[in-house]
């Protein structure tokens, strides 16, 4: 017993011994999966056609404080602000005006990820994978809309989703001034679906009007939820309330991107 017992101990203390918390600081910059299509198309009167991207596109700002358990082996949590950039997710060009629909994000996620890490005092490459979580945050709508010039509309809205689970993972490469302070890079993805919950409309102007103070609540709410039946808030309920938020099937934004990261990372211990 004694012989199985102190090379598990002998183990554990190096292990202990060579532990490290760091911290690391970054920025990037991610780029909508160009896979993606979005609800709408582009349109002129003499075509149609899809527009390719997700709401992915903007900047992305981490805080991520990390433990190696060894040389080899840690985890990490990243705390990360995401800077949405305008997507234009529908347009219809006529002879008489255009159509515009335009979308973009700010959000707030968690990161919990694994990495593993190569030796090498100076030169070091990683990979490391685990969840995104966005806690906080909207995506915010503006739409133009001057194609019948007697009535031209100019619409905001808001819309929060639920909590959803993400995947991220990413490759990267650390130069290492001393054992203290790191530089690195690094390419990864986000894989993000978030499902909406409540939209508000915070501006609608027609004819250079805006009457959203004059809407019911009915009109400027909108309330998702998995299935509409005989009894939802809908205008083909005979009972339908105005005073509360009409009811529509629940939708997807899709938040996936490719993005490039640069920081720099401090090490504590040793």
């Amino acid at each position: 017993m004694k012989k199985l017992i102190l090379p598990i101990l002998s183990v554990f203390v190096i292990g202990s011994a060579s532990a490290q918390f760091n911290i690391g600081l970054s920025v990037g910059y991610g780029l909508g999966n160009p896979r993606g299509t979005f609800d709408e198309t582009k349109q002129t009167p003499t075509s149609e056609k899809n527009i390719y991207g997700t709401l992915g596109t903007g900047l992305q700002l981490n805080l991520t404080p990390g433990y190696m358990f060894g040389d080899h082996f840690g985890m990490e949590l990243g705390l990360n602000g995401f800077l949405g950039s305008k997507t234009t997710v529908g347009q219809t060009t006529t002879a008489f005006g255009e159509y515009k629909h335009v979308q973009y994000s700010n959000q707030f996620r968690v990161s919990p990820m694994v990495v593993i890490k190569s030796g090498g005092e100076k030169f070091s490459v990683y990979a490391k994978a685990g969840f995104v979580i966005p806690l906080l945050g909207a995506t915010k709508t503006e739409i133009s809309n001057s194609t019948n010039p007697l009535t031209t509309q100019e619409i905001e809205a808001k819309t929060n989703g639920k909590i959803s689970l993400g995947y991220t993972g990413a490759f990267g490469a650390n130069i290492h001034f001393g054992k203290k302070f790191t530089l690195f890079a690094e390419v990864g993805a986000n894989s993000i679906r978030v499902k909406s919950k409540k939209t508000e409309y915070t501006k609608f102007s027609v004819g250079g009007n805006d009457i959203i103070g004059n809407m019911t609540e009915y009109g400027k709410s909108i309330n998702y939820v998995d299935e509409l039946t005989s009894s939802s808030n809908t205008s083909s309920n005979p009972n339908v309330d105005t005073n509360k938020p009409e009811d529509q099937l629940r939708k997807v934004a899709n938040f996936s991107n490719f993005f490039v990261q640069v920081g720099f990372k401090i090490t504590f211990g040793e």
